[in-house]
């Protein structure tokens, strides 16, 4: 896809080590690549593997149709209207597909312009600023910090929910970080800040990703990167390919001493094959195999 040329971006997600699917989803707009306009997005699905992963994909579809409407010209606007499009969305799906009852998704969101960003958040999916080689937290999780899987707010789930909304300036060479909880939730930020040094912006969001994969990947772990590039306004387009799978292959980024997949269904299968057996003969030949095997012994 043609980014403009003020951005460059990087993205990566992955199941995790742990879970069975991947309920995260993430979004990349450039509706114009010659104006400095792009909207990042990326949601953490709730409900199930099929209702979390519905929802998230929903909910950012339902948000970047609102977001991308060039009729309402102030971005903060946009970003309401977008959360309110993509909480009525997952609600509608969800009352018509009895399965998907109940999913609802976090949703945390960016447009950046050529000097700002305005963010918007509703969950515990996170943003977050690097500038200078410091880190600063843009958002602030809508979850109970007893229990960090508690969200207090998400999109889809009773009535709408309006999204905090915080806009502010960038400068050349800020970096903007998105991610869902599988990856703040299992990488401190002073690992965070080493993943993102050095690095473009597809190596960070890889970096990022395994780094959560490394410390267990308990969840679902996306990243997005966006870096502020400097670079007059109207420069050319600049063509980013953007990763079709998955991060780093599991079996490379498993702890040592990992168990693989349990035994013990294999073995009950065998002897529940091997006593059907046993009862068939001793039915059509009235031959006792236990006691044979015992005599034998």
């Amino acid at each position: 896809m043609k980014l403009p040329a003020r951005f460059a971006i990087g993205a990566a997600t992955h199941t995790g080590l742990v879970r069975g699917a991947n309920e995260d989803d993430y979004l990349i707009v450039a509706p114009d690549p010659s104006v400095s306009f792009l909207v990042v997005a990326v949601a953490d699905g709730l409900g199930g593997t099929a209702g979390g992963a519905e929802a998230s994909r929903t909910g950012l579809r339902a948000f970047a149709v609102a977001a991308l409407d060039e009729s309402t010209a102030e971005p903060e606007q946009r970003m309401r209207i977008g959360f309110e499009n993509a909480s009525r969305s997952v609600q509608q799906q969800a009352a018509l597909v009895p399965a998907l009852r109940g999913m609802a998704t976090t949703l945390v969101a960016a447009a950046f312009t050529q000097n700002g960003i305005v963010i918007g958040h509703v969950g515990d999916s996170r943003a977050y600023l690097a500038r200078g080689g410091s880190l600063r937290r843009l958002t602030e999780d809508h979850a109970t910090k007893e229990d960090r899987n508690r969200l207090l707010r998400c999109i889809g789930s009773g009535a709408s929910q309006s999204p905090d909304v915080t806009s502010l300036e960038l400068k050349d060479g800020d970096r903007v970080v998105l991610c869902t909880d599988g990856v703040w939730g299992s990488v401190p930020e002073s690992a965070v800040t080493e993943s993102l040094g050095g690095r473009d912006p597809q190596a960070a969001a890889s970096r990022l990703v395994a780094a959560a994969l490394q410390r267990g990947g308990p969840d679902n772990a996306t990243a997005v990167v966006v870096d502020v590039v400097a670079i007059a306004a109207g420069g050319e387009a600049a063509e980013v390919n953007l990763p079709n799978e998955e991060g780093p292959p599991q079996e490379n980024l498993a702890r040592p001493g990992r168990l693989g997949a349990p035994r013990w269904p294999v073995v009950l299968l065998v002897a529940a094959v091997l006593l059907g057996i046993a009862a068939a003969l001793r039915a059509a030949f009235d031959f006792d195999v236990f006691a044979w095997v015992a005599s034998v012994i």
